[in-house]
Protein backbone atom coordinates (compact mmCIF):
# COMPACT_ATOMS: atom_id res chain seq x y z
CA UNK A 1 0.00 0.00 0.00
CA UNK A 2 1.36 3.54 -0.72
CA UNK A 3 1.30 5.74 1.92
CA UNK A 4 2.73 8.56 3.26
CA UNK A 5 3.78 12.48 2.24
CA UNK A 6 7.00 13.02 0.18
CA UNK A 7 8.21 16.25 -1.20
CA UNK A 8 11.25 16.05 -3.86
CA UNK A 9 12.74 18.89 -6.51
CA UNK A 10 11.70 18.63 -10.39
CA UNK A 11 14.62 19.15 -12.66
CA UNK A 12 14.57 21.75 -15.62
CA UNK A 13 14.01 18.78 -17.93
CA UNK A 14 10.96 17.47 -15.70
CA UNK A 15 12.81 14.60 -13.90
CA UNK A 16 11.32 13.80 -10.53
CA UNK A 17 12.90 10.79 -8.62
CA UNK A 18 9.32 8.70 -6.84
CA UNK A 19 10.43 8.87 -3.44
CA UNK A 20 12.23 5.24 -2.61
CA UNK A 21 9.29 4.34 -0.31
CA UNK A 22 6.86 3.97 -2.98
CA UNK A 23 9.56 2.47 -5.14
CA UNK A 24 9.87 -0.08 -2.84
CA UNK A 25 6.10 -0.90 -2.43
CA UNK A 26 6.43 -1.23 -6.50
CA UNK A 27 9.20 -4.16 -6.42
CA UNK A 28 7.65 -6.07 -3.09
CA UNK A 29 4.09 -5.95 -3.12
CA UNK A 30 3.81 -5.67 -7.33
CA UNK A 31 6.59 -7.34 -8.16
CA UNK A 32 7.47 -4.80 -11.21
CA UNK A 33 8.56 -1.36 -11.06
CA UNK A 34 7.01 -0.32 -13.84
CA UNK A 35 3.84 2.38 -13.37
CA UNK A 36 1.50 4.07 -15.78
CA UNK A 37 1.12 8.19 -14.73
CA UNK A 38 -1.35 10.10 -15.93
CA UNK A 39 -4.09 12.87 -15.39
CA UNK A 40 -6.98 12.65 -12.97
CA UNK A 41 -10.51 14.56 -13.28
CA UNK A 42 -10.50 14.57 -9.93
CA UNK A 43 -8.18 17.12 -8.73
CA UNK A 44 -5.20 18.95 -10.85
CA UNK A 45 -2.66 16.41 -9.79
CA UNK A 46 -1.65 13.26 -11.41
CA UNK A 47 -2.25 9.86 -10.44
CA UNK A 48 0.11 6.94 -10.63
CA UNK A 49 -0.94 3.31 -11.08
CA UNK A 50 1.57 0.27 -10.83
CA UNK A 51 0.44 -1.62 -13.76
CA UNK A 52 -1.36 -4.23 -12.14
CA UNK A 53 -3.72 -1.88 -11.03
CA UNK A 54 -3.51 0.11 -14.27
CA UNK A 55 -4.76 -3.33 -16.13
CA UNK A 56 -6.91 -4.03 -13.56
CA UNK A 57 -8.61 -0.62 -14.31
CA UNK A 58 -8.83 -0.90 -18.11
CA UNK A 59 -10.67 -4.17 -17.74
CA UNK A 60 -12.80 -2.41 -15.12
CA UNK A 61 -13.47 0.42 -17.72
CA UNK A 62 -13.94 -2.21 -21.01
CA UNK A 63 -16.46 -3.98 -19.03
CA UNK A 64 -19.10 -1.10 -18.21
CA UNK A 65 -21.54 -0.30 -20.43
CA UNK A 66 -20.85 2.65 -22.87
CA UNK A 67 -22.23 6.22 -22.05
CA UNK A 68 -20.66 10.14 -22.23
CA UNK A 69 -19.25 9.98 -19.09
CA UNK A 70 -17.68 6.67 -19.40
CA UNK A 71 -16.60 8.83 -22.98
CA UNK A 72 -15.47 11.53 -21.26
CA UNK A 73 -13.48 9.45 -18.53
CA UNK A 74 -11.79 7.34 -20.98
CA UNK A 75 -10.39 10.44 -23.07
CA UNK A 76 -9.36 12.23 -20.05
CA UNK A 77 -7.36 8.89 -18.24
CA UNK A 78 -6.36 7.40 -21.35
CA UNK A 79 -5.16 9.97 -23.85
CA UNK A 80 -2.46 11.29 -21.26
CA UNK A 81 -1.54 7.87 -19.77
CA UNK A 82 2.55 6.96 -20.30
CA UNK A 83 4.14 4.09 -19.13
CA UNK A 84 7.37 4.59 -16.65
CA UNK A 85 10.32 2.86 -15.66
CA UNK A 86 12.28 5.09 -13.22
CA UNK A 87 15.71 4.84 -14.04
CA UNK A 88 18.76 3.70 -11.73
CA UNK A 89 18.31 7.11 -9.70
CA UNK A 90 14.36 6.43 -9.48
CA UNK A 91 13.70 9.23 -11.79
CA UNK A 92 10.77 9.64 -14.34
CA UNK A 93 10.02 12.65 -17.18
CA UNK A 94 7.09 13.81 -16.76
CA UNK A 95 6.34 15.33 -19.85
CA UNK A 96 5.48 19.03 -20.23
CA UNK A 97 1.50 18.26 -20.92
CA UNK A 98 1.36 16.53 -17.76
CA UNK A 99 3.12 19.57 -15.51
CA UNK A 100 1.16 21.61 -17.41
CA UNK A 101 -2.14 19.81 -16.17
CA UNK A 102 -0.58 19.63 -12.91
CA UNK A 103 0.69 23.28 -12.71
CA UNK A 104 4.18 21.27 -11.18
CA UNK A 105 6.62 23.30 -10.08
CA UNK A 106 10.18 22.69 -8.83
CA UNK A 107 8.49 21.40 -5.62
CA UNK A 108 6.53 18.41 -5.94
CA UNK A 109 4.36 16.95 -3.37
CA UNK A 110 4.05 12.79 -3.75
CA UNK A 111 1.13 11.29 -1.38
CA UNK A 112 0.11 8.29 -0.65
CA UNK A 113 -3.44 6.47 -2.00
CA UNK A 114 -3.85 3.29 -1.40
CA UNK A 115 -3.04 1.68 -4.65
CA UNK A 116 -1.89 4.46 -6.27
CA UNK A 117 0.00 7.79 -5.06
CA UNK A 118 -0.69 10.99 -6.60
CA UNK A 119 1.50 13.83 -7.82
CA UNK A 120 1.07 17.49 -6.85
CA UNK A 121 2.36 20.71 -6.68
CA UNK A 122 2.98 21.31 -3.26
CA UNK A 123 1.53 24.55 -2.79
CA UNK A 124 -1.30 22.86 -4.21
CA UNK A 125 -1.12 20.14 -2.04
CA UNK A 126 -0.81 22.01 0.20
CA UNK A 127 -4.46 24.05 -0.56
CA UNK A 128 -6.07 20.06 -1.28
CA UNK A 129 -4.88 18.75 2.15
CA UNK A 130 -6.40 21.85 3.93
CA UNK A 131 -9.85 20.92 2.39
CA UNK A 132 -9.54 17.51 2.89
CA UNK A 133 -8.83 17.90 6.93
CA UNK A 134 -12.10 20.06 7.05
CA UNK A 135 -14.32 17.53 5.02
CA UNK A 136 -12.77 15.00 6.42
CA UNK A 137 -13.91 16.21 9.85
CA UNK A 138 -17.20 15.12 8.90
CA UNK A 139 -16.26 11.05 7.76
CA UNK A 140 -17.30 9.00 10.40
CA UNK A 141 -15.43 5.61 9.92
CA UNK A 142 -16.96 2.65 12.06
CA UNK A 143 -14.39 -0.17 13.25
Amino acid sequence: MFQGEYSNSMDDKGRVSIPAAFRDVLRESYGDERLVITRTPHNECLLAYPMREWRRLQSRVAAMRPSPELRAFKRVIFSSAQEYLPDRQGRVLIPQSLREWASLSRSVQFSGFADTFEIWDKARWEAQLEADVQLARNFELDL
